[in-house]
């Protein structure tokens, strides 16, 4: 297997376990015979380094020059592959399949056709049970070559049964790979132009949705057809902002996997995608109800399967749980306690996994924290880490995310009487808004505020507060900026100056109407 950089087999020895350490140290002995072998040897070299230096290994490894390691990081690469196969054949009952269709074809290669072929119905039955419609089909295929180059004593029946899951097989795959291929087409939609912003895109979204929606959906059967339409249709209502309908389809994807266990246990990441999207909807709408359901659930979930994540699954779990209970707290007004334990938890999950979050995701954590820290009471906290986002290299965080940084690191030094620094703040803020491609009605209603705010006289700050009041119910009622009011929670902040409470107590008092209405 090539192998392009020295440092792509470092990673994937510093990404294993202890566990799968010492079982690779057990199959390089076994495999080899004897405990000295050179690609063992270069193993412990890289396991023991902290950044990838080739020059020292060639040094340490006696009668090797660059070419004899390069043949040797290949060799290496492929046995690590191999032992972590060996290791998850009993954990994933997708790689047994594969193994069993494996060892059908070497038996075929022996001309052991009838033993190829019990083999193959066992691992036809662990497909169907795992609902794997690709593998299924492989199987059959394999099943129908067997039976049309040899004689095998095969009834009618059973050649017709083979056509009829061969034709079924290909219709179900045919409207999955086009059911995830519409998919795709929203999610791209969403990442190259956002949510529909006027009422002709959001015409020209409908119809392009009715015209390209796979017929298939009429007709879907099988788990993953089911799945692929239930995502396919929360992208559609998340292009919308039908947050409503969004909440509607992920709990119908969530419900789908909790009544198939096991399919949960072989495909525990999209599970947890299911269980993040009905999160984040049920936040959107502040319905406490669902969103505090959810989080317990998954909680738990996380807390019972934890030891059978992969690392992979791990990562997920953090990104998809933490942020879940930052928003607990920015639902609940409970800010001052999320910035005990939540905080210092997340911390900690942050700098373990360093290496591996993209900063996206990164500055979506320190965008959250900075507004805990607004929330209790603490701006100048709030603003190291809203400087850490600013002062980012590159374009990592969204642009829109990257404006309400830095509305909300205006808001942070309103509140510290920062006089002399804001007006620099707001011409900074104002230019990056007047250069983005399409910024919202909130951020540049905001920033006309802060601008009358700062050369306002103090006895006329209440009535620009109570005006630009009225001005956030306008746009909240309009359909196309629901969005912005998600991100930054101006309103309250705004309700706080007005009322002389602080951030904490008016969201706090917020959520317990919401709860004595029923939502």
């Amino acid at each position: 297997m090539p192998i392009s950089h020295g440092d792509q087999l470092f990673e994937m020895i510093q990404s294993l376990t202890k566990a799968e350490k010492r079982n690779f140290r057990l199959y390089a002995k076994r495999i080899q015979g004897e405990s000295d072998a050179k690609f063992l040897q270069l193993f412990d070299f890289l396991e023991k380094q902290k950044d990838f230096d080739e020059e020292l290994i060639i040094r340490k490894l006696k009668d090797s020059n660059k070419s004899q390691l390069s043949n040797l990081k290949r060799h290496l690469y492929q046995h690590i592959l191999t032992c972590l196969r060996l290791m998850e054949i009993h954990k994933s009952e997708e790689i047994q399949i594969r193994e069993w269709i494996d060892y059908a074809v070497i038996l075929y290669g022996k001309g052991l056709y009838l033993q190829s072929l019990k083999l193959l119905a066992k691992a036809k039955t662990l497909a169907n049970k795992l609902n794997h419609d690709i593998l299924q089909l492989e199987i059959v295929e394999f099943e129908k070559r067997i039976e049309s180059r040899h004689i095998t004593r095969s009834t009618t029946q059973r050649m017709d049964e083979l056509q009829r899951e061969s034709e079924e097989h290909s219709d179900t795959n045919l409207s999955i790979a086009l059911l995830s291929n519409f998919k795709l087409a929203l999610q791209r939609h969403f990442i190259n132009n956002g949510h529909v912003k006027t009422t002709e895109e959001r015409l020209a979204l409908e119809k392009d949705f009715r015209d390209k929606l796979p017929k298939q959906e009429e007709d879907a059967k099988t788990f993953f057809q089911k799945i692929h339409i239930y995502h396919a249709y929360y992208w559609y209502h998340y292009l919308l902002q039908e947050y409503d309908k969004c909440q509607e389809y992920a709990a119908k994807w969530v419900n789908l996997y909790a009544s198939e266990p096991k399919m949960i246990e072989m495909d525990m990441d999209m599970y947890m995608i299911g269980m993040h999207q009905l999160l984040v909807t049920a936040f959107y709408l502040r319905n406490y109800p669902v969103f505090i359901e959810t989080l317990d659930r998954f909680e738990k979930f996380r807390k019972e399967v934890y030891p059978k994540f992969n690392y992979n699954s791990q990562i997920l779990s953090f990104l998809f749980v933490h942020q879940g209970r930052f928003n607990r707290h920015f639902l609940e007004g409970s800010f001052q306690e999320g910035t005990g334990r939540t905080l210092q938890h997340t911390l900690r999950r942050i700098r373990r996994y360093d290496n591996k979050l993209d900063a996206h995701k990164l500055l979506i954590f320190y965008f959250k924290i900075a507004w805990l820290w607004m929330g209790a009471g603490k701006p100048t906290t709030a603003i190291d880490y809203l400087n850490l986002i600013l002062n980012h290299p590159g374009k990592a965080l969204r642009e829109d995310m990257q404006a309400y940084a830095s509305l909300l690191f205006i808001m942070a030094h309103y509140d510290l009487k920062n006089v002399d620094f804001l007006d620099y703040v707001i011409n900074n803020t104002a230019r990056f808004i007047s250069k983005m491609r399409d910024p919202s009605k909130l951020q540049k209603a905001s920033i006309s505020f802060f601008r009358r705010l700062l050369n306002a006289r103090p006895d006329d700050t209440q009535k620009l507060f109570q005006d630009f009041r009225k001005k956030l119910e306008e746009l909240k009622a309009n359909d196309f900026e629901k969005r912005s009011f998600i991100f930054l929670d101006l309103e309250s902040w705004v309700e706080s100056k007005i009322q002389n409470k602080s951030l904490a107590q008016v969201v706090k008092e917020r959520h317990e109407r919401r709860l004595e209405q029923g939502f």
